[in-house]
C-alpha cells in the first residue's frame, strides 16, 4: 500500500507483459457499475493494462486503442455485460466529450467503463472511480498507482491485493 494515501495500492512492473497481467487481475475482480480511469504518459502502458483489464474481466475479443473511435463496446460471453473502452486523447475541448454520449457510458450501472487519457476530462468521473496513474521509471519499469476515492471502491482494491499478493 501507499504511505501517503490510505485508500491507495501501488505496484511495480518490469515488462509490457507483467503490466498486462496485473491489468488481468485487477480486470477478474471489477463488478458492474465501476468506473476506471487511466493516466500516465505516452508508451506508460495504458493500453498494455487495458488489454490485461479486459481479458481478466472476460471480454470477448482483445482490446484495441481505441484512439481513432475514442469508444469501443465490449461483452462477455457468460452474462452479456459491457465494457466501455474510451480513449480521451484526441479530445481536445469539453464540447468533444459531449458528442460522445459519455454522460450515458459512465452512468450505466449494467457496465464496466475503462477510460485511457482520464485527465483529459477530470470533472468527468463519479464516486465510483477507480484512479490509476502510471509513471515511467524507466524503459522497463512502471509505477502503477491504484487508489480510490472511498470506501466501497476500496474494497475492490483490496479484492484485486489478495488476487495479486494473496493478502
Amino acid at each position: 500500500m501507499s504511505l501517503l494515501d490510505r485508500y491507495a495500492l501501488e505496484c511495480s512492473s518490469h515488462s509490457p507483459a507483467q503490466t498486462h497481467r496485473l491489468g488481468t487481475r485487477f480486470g477478474e475482480v471489477l463488478p458492474c457499475g465501476v468506473v476506471v480511469a487511466l493516466t500516465g504518459n505516452l508508451g506508460s502502458g495504458k493500453t498494455h493494462l487495458s488489454r490485461g483489464i479486459g481479458d481478466g474481466w472476460g471480454a470477448e475479443q482483445e482490446l484495441r486503442s481505441p484512439t481513432f473511435t475514442l469508444v469501443q463496446e465490449h461483452r462477455r460471453s457468460k452474462d452479456r455485460v459491457r465494457l466501455y473502452h474510451v480513449d480521451l486523447y484526441r479530445v481536445e475541448k469539453a464540447s468533444d466529450l459531449a458528442s460522445l454520449g459519455l454522460d450515458e457510458i459512465i452512468e450505466d450501472e449494467q457496465a464496466v467503463v475503462l477510460v485511457e487519457w482520464a485527465d483529459r476530462a477530470p470533472n468527468l468521473f463519479p464516486p465510483n472511480t477507480i484512479y490509476i496513474k502510471i509513471h515511467i521509471i524507466s524503459d522497463t519499469k512502471r509505477q502503477i498507482l491504484f487508489s480510490a476515492p472511498n470506501e466501497q471502491m476500496w474494497q475492490i482494491l483490496l479484492s484485486f491485493r489478495k488476487n495479486v499478493f494473496g493478502v
